[in-house]
This record gives C-alpha cells, structure tokens and sequence, in this order.
C-alpha cells in the first residue's frame, strides 16, 4: 500500500474512522477502493467528528480551511485541512470542478438554452463565474451528503467510485459508511444519488454513467376534449418531504418527475397509465399521450447532439455520453 495513503488512513482511524481492509489502486473507474484481503469484509465509515457543514468552509489562497473551529479538535482540524489540501480539492479535485464550470461557461448560448429549457441544468448554473469561490461551491456540491438535517462534507468515503447499481451511502447516528458487501476482490463502489439519470449525474458530478432511469423534460399538454393540462416539471428527483410525484388542482394534473426510459423496461409507460388513470383518462389515451412525450424527449436529447457536432473529449465527450445512455433507455423503453 502507499506510505502516504496508509498514513492518512492511521491518522483517520486515529480520529475514530474505520479503513478497514482497503487500499487504493486504478480500476476500471480510475483509481478507487479495493479490499487487501478477498476472504474479508471491507468497510470505510466517517464520523460524524470528522463532519463540516458545507457553509464552514472558505479558502484561504489556494487552501481549503474551516472558518470557525470551535466545535473541532486541533487533530481534528489539522487531519480536516490536511486532507483537503493534500488529497481531495489539492489533489485534482479543484481541477475537476474549473474544467466542468469552464465547460459550461464557454459553451455556445444556443446550447445552454437547450441545456435550460430541458431542465438539464439550473439558470445558477449557468451563472456560476469561473472563480475560486464558484469553484470551491462546486467542489462541495459534487461532495455534500445531508446528516441530521445539515448539508455536510466529510473525508474518506469519497475515494469511492460511483456506480448507479451498486448500494447508497448508509447514514448511521454515528457517521456516514460504506455499503455492505459480500468478500470479494472486487472494487468496492456506493450509489452516489439514490434517484439519478444519466443527465442529473452529469449536471451534479461532471461525469456521464450509465443508469437505470431517464426522467422526461418539462412539457405542457392540453387535452381539450377531456379539459385537463397536464404539466410536468421535468425534476430528477423528488424532495424528501415529498410523497407523491403527481398533484391533480382542478383541471391541472401537475407532475413533479416522470421516468420515460428504464432497465425495467414497461415501468415508463405502465407509470404513466397509473398517473392518468387516477384522472380517469383511460389506457389508451395515455398509450396514445405517452408515445408523444417519448419521441419529444428523444428529439430534445438528439437536438442537443446535434448542436454539440461531435463528442469530442473531455467535458464535451461526457454531456455527449450522458445524452446518449439517456436516448437508450428511452427508445428501450416500449410504449405499448
């Protein structure tokens, strides 16, 4: 194992984390995680300690410091900023964050009013200027977990790649950890989002990944024989005070987030069938209003393509590669 990644691991472990059996090599996804031992378990929990909220950081020059101390060690602080500094926002992480925000700053506004109309990024965004402290809040968002209440931002796990197939990040009372896992040599992997598409993992990561689910645009029908406008917001995701994805007002059926592509293949359409029928639209209508939002969303996705010319590499490669694992799912996903 290297030196330096063993000694930060033991001044982890001394602030009460756990690196049990793990160390760090390049895998399939760049470097990640993997178990020393096959015929063990392995396993990476942060503390709580070891939690800053994301609104007690700044920098300092080039260096990510915590602004107020009072409710940490000095150890603890130390480890904190020597983390930062040497293996995460000091380690690529910055570098990272300006190229996606450079990305998208410099992209051509025609494509970043498609990118906003479609709801694939928000208008904040777009206005992010290309600076340190811009950079330093994105740097955080890709990184941020909620525990408690608080939007927080801890050291460790997140030298843990993401697959959308693999298990979440377990919240616990005493910390955050990584998902259990049978022994194996495998690499170990955590669901970054639970609820995530392969344009909402773009637009918060900066990577494009393949995902089980692709959620619609915003679109607005007017069904005038039945009087009812349906609405849909085109989100990602769900708020976690939210318990329905549909809301019916009158003779609006709002709706929240939509999936029209899936691995489950049927879920899409026999979703939509559910929704309309609880507005006594009957199977065929929504066969019928379904095949339509599909091949909208498929042309949105390839207009999109279309202005971007060419994959190219870099940032560009992956919005194209996310665009493309979305138009997948969408056209795997039948309409009736």
């Amino acid at each position: 194992m290297d030196a330096d990644f063993r000694d930060l691991l033991d001044k982890f472990t001394a602030l009460g984390g756990i690196a049990d059996n793990v160390y760090q090599r390049v895998g399939q996804y760049g470097r990640g995680v993997f178990p020393i031992d096959s015929s063990r378990m392995a396993k990476i929990m942060t503390p709580k300690n070891l939690f800053v909220n994301v609104d007690n950081l700044c920098l300092d020059g080039d260096h990510v410091v915590i602004k107020d101390g009072s409710c940490y060690t000095a150890k603890e602080i130390a480890f904190l900023e020597l983390y930062w500094n040497n293996y995460s926002w000091g380690n690529g992480g910055n570098n990272d964050s300006f190229s996606f925000l450079k990305f998208i700053e410099l992209l051509q506004e025609p494509i970043k009013k498609q990118l906003l109309a479609n709801g694939f990024v928000d208008a904040t965004l777009l206005s992010y200027r290309v600076d340190n402290d811009s950079l330093l809040k994105r740097f955080v968002s890709e990184r941020c977990v909620k525990f408690e209440d608080q939007i927080v931002i801890a050291p460790v796990w997140e030298f843990v790649n993401h697959s959308s197939f693999a298990a979440p990040l377990r919240i616990t009372p005493c910390g955050v950890e990584t998902p259990p896992m049978e022994p194996s040599c495998e690499e170990i992997l955590l669901k970054y989002s639970v609820e995530n598409s392969p344009m909402s993992m773009w637009m918060k990561y900066g990577f494009a990944c393949e995902c089980i689910v692709a959620y619609s645009i915003p679109f607005n029908i007017n069904i005038g024989d039945q009087a009812l406008a349906i609405r849909c917001a085109g989100r990602f995701a769900l708020d976690s005070k939210e318990k329905t994805s549909f809301s019916v007002d009158g003779d609006v059926l709002s709706i929240k987030l939509l999936p029209v592509g899936c691995l489950s293949n049927a879920l899409p359409r026999e979703n939509f069938k559910s929704i309309l029928s609880s507005v006594g639209l009957s199977a065929d209508v929504a066969s019928s209003l379904f095949a339509k939002i599909r091949e909208v969303n498929i042309q949105a996705r390839r207009d999109l393509i279309d202005s971007l010319q060419e994959s190219g590499f870099g940032e560009k490669d992956q919005l194209y590669k996310a665009l493309m694992y979305e138009i997948e799912l969408i056209e795997n996903s039948p309409i009736d």
